[in-house]
């Protein structure tokens, strides 16, 4: 209660709240510089870019590759690494390389104290970085049409066969994600009571993975309908 009362009687004083703010801000504005001109320690992410024979090989992922360390070094230096600014990545050639799927943290030491001379790379936080490359696979998937036949008027059947050109369409995409997935493609008719002759151009979803590209995007389906022949009753 008595800390509550000292609160309520310190607001009731006539103060100069804006003398006041702006003497708190300059009280944090010189503690932030005087703590940015010193040195400290921090956890830094960078960012790094491989290059490649993109003929041969494709990262399994959008996602930036970074290299995480521990750094010693101004306040200022380290505040710009920890919110990416002005940060130029490094850039590691992998064709002349015999591997590709990880490189050693210390072949990348090199790289990294050359574009920051500034600061002191005290250790990593793991002695691999993995690249996220792939050999770059294609494989033939084959298109087919949902055979619920739900598209149908409910007096017609299909008569003959249901013809899909192309029947097969090349599919493009890092090998580990590619041996995962179904060969085949199904396609569902948006259309409903059909009871002529179809010929129509089907668009094909993408791939649920952004990694795998298909040479075409667009199929052309056709066939013929009949009336259902129904048994004569009296």
């Amino acid at each position: 209660m008595h800390i509550l009362k000292a609160i309520i009687r310190l607001f009731k004083r006539k103060y100069d709240w804006k003398v006041m703010f702006l003497c708190l801000v300059a009280t944090i504005s010189i503690w932030l510089l005087n703590a940015m001109n010193r040195y400290h320690l921090a956890d830094v992410y960078y960012p790094i870019v491989f290059k490649y024979d993109h003929q041969e090989l494709m990262l399994d992922s959008d996602e930036q590759k970074m290299i995480e360390f521990h750094a010693y070094g101004l306040g200022w230096d380290l505040l710009k690494l920890k919110l990416n600014w002005f940060v130029d990545p490094i850039e590691i050639n992998l064709k002349s390389k015999k591997r590709y799927k990880y490189l050693l943290t210390s072949d990348i030491r090199p790289y990294l104290e050359d574009k920051l001379p500034v600061v002191e790379i005290r250790y990593f936080s793991s002695d691999t970085i993995f690249t996220g490359l792939d050999k770059v696979k294609k494989e033939r998937f084959k298109i087919y049409v949902d055979r619920d036949y739900s598209f149908l008027d409910e007096d017609y059947k299909i008569d003959g066969n249901i013809r899909i050109n192309p029947e097969y369409i090349i599919a493009t995409g890092p090998a580990s994600i590619m041996d995962t997935m179904s060969h085949k493609i199904l396609l569902k008719l948006s259309e409903k009571n059909i009871s002529d002759a179809y010929k129509e151009t089907i668009s094909i979803s993408k791939s649920t993975n952004s990694q795998i590209k298909y040479n075409t995007n667009k199929v052309e389906v056709s066939f013929n309908v009949t009336k259902h022949k129904r048994p004569f009753t009296e």
